[in-house]
């Protein structure tokens, strides 16, 4: 599997005029691998995961999935957005479901897959629960198993821990590599944390402020699976280095 967006461009149309959101953006993310894409507030990356999973269409560029032209349709990623987008009224299996049923698996059959998950998740003893009743990081596993539910093989996940305690954030991280590593799934993340990005990822884009473009594709040389000392390391440390240079030199030329 492998999917290739070429020479996007995306404008929005506002009552003070055009604003120009994407400019000749080149992203591909192959089988098993788990890219990021970092870049400043507001410059265009939940508009890319858009225009990848079909909810918009690009002014011009395409959208392929081995080599077919998906552009504008939708049914070829499971897509988790920055809120977790938890229903009150349903309980974690019923929200589970939710993705599956509206592509048309039946309740039955969407059921029979969750609960399958659930001990993957670590949700079993949850299956029954409201959201309300669930903590922070319990609540992303919930979507994220949604997420899962829905038998795509790409994840698209926008900001998913951006709302949780550094601790919490830490505990999800691990948590993500190790699904990813049983399910083999290809992961897609948007993250403003650099320490996030690196330590997930195999490859990181880094864009330019809005409109954006691909500053620079770095490549994580770090092995896998991931531990938390390497944090420390000098790999780690000098990725960081290189990626902080790349963002502010950003940030530099935007104030001048």
């Amino acid at each position: 599997m492998k999917v290739r967006l070429r020479d996007i461009h995306k404008t929005y149309r506002i009552p003070a005029g055009d604003l120009p959101v994407l400019r000749g953006i080149d992203l591909d993310i192959r089988s098993g691998e788990f890219v990021s894409l970092i870049g400043p507030s507001g410059c265009g990356k939940s508009t890319i995961f858009n225009i990848l999973s079909g909810l918009e269409v690009p002014d011009r560029g395409t959208v392929t999935l081995d080599g077919r032209d998906v552009t504008g349709r939708t049914g070829h990623v499971s897509y988790m957005m920055q809120k977790d987008c938890l229903l009150p009224w349903r309980t974690v299996l019923d929200n589970a479901i939710l993705g599956a049923e509206v592509q048309g698996l039946s309740r039955r059959k969407a059921r029979e897959k969750a609960r399958e998950l659930l001990p993957v998740f670590g949700l079993t003893d949850f299956a029954d629960e409201y959201p309300s009743r669930l903590s922070g990081g319990m609540r992303q596993r919930a979507a994220l198993l949604r997420t899962a539910v829905t038998g795509r093989d790409l994840w698209l996940l926008d900001e998913p821990f951006g709302s949780l305690d550094a601790l919490t954030r830490e505990q999800m991280q691990d948590w993500l590599l190790s699904i990813r590593d049983r399910l083999g799934h290809t992961i897609g993340l948007i993250t403003h944390s650099i320490d996030e990005a690196i330590y997930l990822s195999d490859r990181i884009y880094v864009l330019t402020p809005r409109p954006a473009r691909v500053k620079e594709i770095v490549t994580v040389d770090l092995p896998r699976p991931r531990s938390r000392r390497m944090v420390t390391q000098e790999p780690f440390l000098r990725c960081k280095e290189r990626l902080w240079r790349l963002l502010h030199e950003e940030e530099a030329a935007v104030s001048g």
